[in-house]
């Protein structure tokens, strides 16, 4: 077995490092994991990944409530783009409207508070990250999928698809 690794490792390029660590948020009493990979070495440093996953973390649960109407569309409007505000607010209007022909259920993705689990992300390039963030809500798993793409010098979300 030994043999047929060595026999490989000429083509193999030695893996590109992830970026692991613990987020410290003030929505979880336990450190949250994240996994950052990459698809390219270089230009994004460790201190630039922790802040991208904290702010794919905090734009994941503040979406959920948006969804939720726990918190109004324009608190993510500095972080967004309109286009994913809209679809946001779309999502928010179906489920409000779910839970007015069922009110018996409640609202479809309960009332508790949004908590964080882990955050992993990929940077495609030098100016985007794909990311998924694992949430509960009470004993519901969520997940939530949040690109963020570098316009300028700001890191903006994209795309926002609540789960």
């Amino acid at each position: 077995m030994d043999t047929e690794y060595r026999y490989f490792q000429p083509w193999c390029k030695t893996p590109i490092p992830a970026e692991e660590g613990f987020l410290h948020v003030e929505l979880s009493k336990k450190p949250v994991p994240y996994h950052i990979a990459r698809c390219f070495e270089g230009e994004i440093d460790s201190r630039t990944c922790l802040a991208l996953a904290l702010s794919a973390c905090r734009i994941s649960c503040m979406s959920t409530d948006v969804v939720r109407r726990r918190l109004p569309l324009s608190s993510l409007q500095r972080t967004a783009t309109g286009q994913c505000l809209r679809r946001l607010d779309t999502m928010s209007i179906i489920l409000e409207e779910q839970r007015r022909m069922y009110p018996e259920l409640g609202h479809p993705m309960g009332t508790l508070p949004v908590i964080p689990q882990s955050i992993n992300g990929m940077l495609v390039s030098p100016t985007r990250i794909e990311t998924t963030a694992h949430l509960t809500i009470g004993f519901d798993h969520h997940w939530v999928n949040v690109i963020l793409q570098r316009t300028g010098c700001r890191w903006m979300c994209v795309l926002a698809d609540v789960g």
